[in-house]
């Protein structure tokens, strides 16, 4: 994930908090079939209550157990409304063609119990999607039927893991990218998925893809939530006005922030006293109750907790 950047100074201020701190490309991935699966179910993606937070987790490095672990409040609530796996590929196979794969910690975090224990303690579980330095990736589609195809991929994993739907990091692709492809992609991704499933986006620098449209809907209306990720940078309004600009309702936005790299208290004050959607914390891992402290008294008014013999 990207740092929003003023001028060389701060690009290289930033380099060390970057989001992506783990290349999640592997040489023995494993890419999910292409048989169509088709999604019609007609209830809508419960809206969580807000503000809430969403969790990334970097499991090339940490477990994604975690994020049940962390509550406030007696009786205790979980902190966290979505706990997010980053991060899946978008791989190119040898005619150009996008393939979703997973390296061998993203597919062993699928395998394990966590998306079901997570979803047993009502928080919402989401794969990242994230382009891999290949000719590939969400900014890359041309035509519906690209995007339908890898569309279908996604929707077979959310089916066959028991996921709430995808999260999308368009980052690291070295295709040529046209402004079209998201909401072609997002549109293709939402018929498959069907309305009962979240899809979800990491925002930065991108709101040139805002304003195409693909049979009358922009991404903004295709989109549940999206979150914004120049972390280094404070000037929260300035990060995500232009999403509200281009037609993004603020119950849709968050703040995202990199936990222990910014003053997670006062990007918690902006979200609740300016009616934004969340605040998306990454990289959560074991060491993160008292920096989420600073984000629950702010938003609940109560501190962290952690559940005895819970985080591993």
């Amino acid at each position: 994930m990207k740092k929003q950047t003023f001028s060389i100074a701060l690009i290289l201020s930033l380099l060390s908090i970057t989001c992506t701190k783990y290349d999640n490309k592997s040489t023995t991935s494993q890419a999910l079939s292409t048989t169509p699966v088709k999604t019609t179910a007609s209830l809508l993606a419960t809206a969580l209550t807000t503000p809430f937070t969403t969790a990334y987790v970097e499991v090339n490095s940490n477990s994604f157990h975690n994020p049940g672990c962390f509550t406030y409040g007696s009786p205790a609530k979980q902190v966290f409304g979505f706990a997010v796996i980053f991060a899946a590929n978008i791989n190119a196979d040898a005619n150009g063609n996008a393939v979703l794969y997973f390296n061998p910690q993203v597919q062993s975090t699928l395998n394990s119990g966590n998306i079901a224990y997570l979803k047993s303690l009502g928080i919402k579980v989401l794969l990242t999607v994230l382009g891999n330095h290949e000719n590939a990736g969400w900014g890359c589609f041309t035509t519906y039927a690209q995007a339908d195809s890898f569309a279908v991929q996604c929707a077979k994993a959310v089916t066959q893991y028991g996921l709430d739907g995808i999260d999308i990091d368009d980052e690291y692709s070295t295709c040529t990218t046209n402004t079209s492809s998201l909401v072609i992609a997002l549109s293709a991704l939402r018929a498959e998925l069907g309305t009962s499933k979240y899809i979800t986006k990491a925002l930065f620098n991108d709101t040139q893809y805002f304003s195409a449209t693909y049979n009358g809907k922009k991404a903004g209306d295709i989109l549940d939530y999206g979150w914004e990720m120049s972390y280094g940078n404070t000037n929260y309004s300035g990060r995500l006005q232009p999403y509200v600009s281009a037609g993004m309702a603020k119950s849709k936005l968050g703040i995202g922030i990199d936990i222990g790299g910014t003053d997670e208290a006062t990007a918690a004050k902006f979200v609740k006293n300016n009616g934004y959607a969340a605040v998306m914390v990454y990289n959560v891992s074991t060491t993160s109750q008292t920096n989420l402290s600073k984000v629950t008294n702010t938003l609940f008014g109560k501190a962290t907790n952690v559940t005895a013999n819970c985080l591993q």
